[in-house]
């Protein structure tokens, strides 16, 4: 008899999970895992505030499920909201079909925690999903072009203000943008960086408390010194068109308030009833089974979960390095239910640290213990634990996707790297040295004395290269080819020059008057779709 596992929410925690299941039930044809989402893709919501301030396009942190989950015979991708479970019958109702279950994970992610402030759901801006950052980058450019030209001081410096409410990792790190932001937008719109003024608020009498109070420090006197307002004990008790409120003190005018305060679990998580903690986190025992509801095997992970070490008053914090290890625990114990031995796992936090990124160039990370690394290296860091999570996903695809979009296909030199990876120029001017190096190859292929001198079987390939160089096919693998069989030829110092032509080849070339123009994108479509399936905006049985 078939077992279904019901995962509810894409998230760090649901995608995590479901691909721990998939490889726990690989042999076992009789367990099937369904991943239900609102979205055929999975959103890396931690980088949310880079495509709101035009660091990278949208496309660059939305991941196909179906990318993601092509090795995984054993999973089902639906497309649907979801808005009812049904814990007696073990039933997940969705607006397009019903989906029974033998055992069950909630981790449908959070949402915005407004606290009832007045105007924020009406004038304020929230990052919490790509409808968020797109809605929040449109905006953005709207009210700078309009305050450029506007001539009344009052009216202008509403337009050209930017407050930002919190100071968490999200208010933390959109600051950090918009340092960057401010000044390609200063650039676009002919205005001096200074006129565009940004504003952190935040109502405790510190910021960026997850730091400790020296890193804390060293945050501060970098926002400050890129031009930052911080205004501390300063909470928001309205947001208006075009002014925010703050206790005690005077209106601020703004036209945008980007409201990063707070986090609660899902709305439609809430109405479950799964008792409520803290936010609305739903209450969980030690093994991450919702409580009251133990022997149905309903298990709550990611921003949903209240999980609670043991012994602890405060649950952890909503962060996706948590969201990973629930999921690691709620998954070993959902397989545990399935085979029946009940052999749990409890839930421990195991809190590595944190990397906190200030822009493209600029972080701070606390790790290994309470370890202090700032700058640079603290951004690659961040990148790492990026690119560490498409790891344990298994997702190479996606690794390489995040290098392209994060060091080379960059605009405005916002990568960490000194723009000396991101500089995109037009691949025409190589295409006559292309032309040259493979007439070069295939004349000396014939020649009696070459520059290879290897024998007809390496010659006839020096003949292949020569070809595909001087008609743009495949130039990429041609180049590297010419690279090996160059150093396998034991060529002379004075033809070295050939092996830095192919270097420079490496950059597209064959796509400028080159069969590589057509041939690649080709290549690419058919095999991506053997691999990896046609991608859909909706998945369903």
């Amino acid at each position: 008899m078939t077992k279904n596992i019901v995962v509810i929410g894409a998230g760090f925690a649901g995608v995590y999970a479901t691909k721990k299941l998939a490889k726990r039930f690989k042999s076992n044809s009789d367990v099937q895992i369904t991943l239900i989402d609102r979205h055929s893709y999975f959103t890396y919501l931690t980088r949310l505030h880079e495509v709101a301030t035009e660091r990278v396009a949208p496309s660059s942190i939305q991941y196909d499920l179906q990318r993601i989950f092509h090795k995984q015979k054993n999973v089902q991708l639906i497309t649907d909201n979801v808005t009812e479970v049904d814990k007696d019958k073990k039933v997940v109702t969705g607006e397009n079909g019903t989906y029974p279950f033998d055992s069950l994970l909630i981790s449908m992610g959070g949402e915005p925690n407004d606290f009832g402030t007045p105007g924020v759901k009406e004038n304020g801006f929230t990052l919490w999903s790509m409808e968020d950052a797109l809605r929040l980058r449109a905006h953005i450019r709207d009210v700078v072009a309009k305050g450029a030209i506007e001539r009344d001081p009052d009216k202008r410096r509403a337009l050209l203000t930017i407050v930002v409410c919190g100071s968490g990792f999200t208010g933390a790190e959109t600051i950090g943008e918009l340092i960057d932001y401010k000044k390609v937008l200063a650039k676009d719109y002919k205005l001096d960086p200074s006129e565009i003024h940004v504003l952190l608020v935040e109502a405790a009498p510190t910021i960026i408390n997850m730091l400790d109070r020296t890193n804390a420090a060293h945050a501060e006197k970098f926002i400050k010194s890129n031009g930052i307002e911080i205004r501390t004990s300063s909470m928001i008790t309205s947001v208006n068109p075009d002014s925010v409120d703050i206790k005690d003190q005077d209106s601020i005018p703004t036209n945008t308030l980007i409201w990063t305060a707070g986090v609660k679990t899902n709305h439609v998580a809430d109405s479950f009833g799964i008792d409520a903690g803290r936010g609305g986190r739903l209450v969980t025992n030690q093994y991450l089974q919702a409580k009251g509801f133990e022997d149905k095997s309903i298990y709550v992970a990611g921003d949903d979960a209240n999980a609670t070490e043991q012994g602890a008053e405060r649950a952890v914090p909503q962060t996706a390095q948590e969201a990973e290890n629930e999921a690691l625990v709620s998954s070993a114990n959902i397989a545990a239910d399935i085979e029946g031995n009940h052999n749990y796992t409890e839930f421990h936090d195991k809190n590595m640290g944190f990397t906190v990124s200030f822009g493209a160039k600029y972080g701070i990370a606390q790790v290994f213990g309470g370890k202090r690394i700032r700058g640079w290296i603290a951004t690659i860091m961040k990148h790492g634990t990026n690119l560490m999570y498409f790891m344990k996903i298994h997702s190479g695809y996606f690794m390489m996707q995040y290098l392209l979009e994060e060091f080379f296909r960059v605009d405005n030199n916002r990568t960490v790297l000194p723009g000396i990876t991101a500089r995109q120029s037009n691949a025409l001017w190589s295409v006559p040295l292309r032309m040259f190096l493979g007439i070069v190859l295939m004349v000396d292929a014939f020649s009696i004395n070459t520059i290879i001198p290897v024998g007809f079987g390496l010659t006839a390939i020096e003949a292949v290269i020569g070809c595909l160089l001087f008609f743009g096919l495949f130039t990429w693998i041609a180049s590297l080819a010419l690279i090996v069989i160059f150093f396998m030829g034991i060529a002379s110092w004075p033809h070295a020059w050939i092996v830095f032509a192919a270097v420079a080849l490496m950059n597209g070339s064959g796509r400028s008057f080159g069969l590589d123009y057509w041939c690649v994108p080709w290549l690419q479509r058919t095999w991506g779709h053997s691999r990896y399936g046609v991608p859909k905006s909706i998945y369903k049985k």
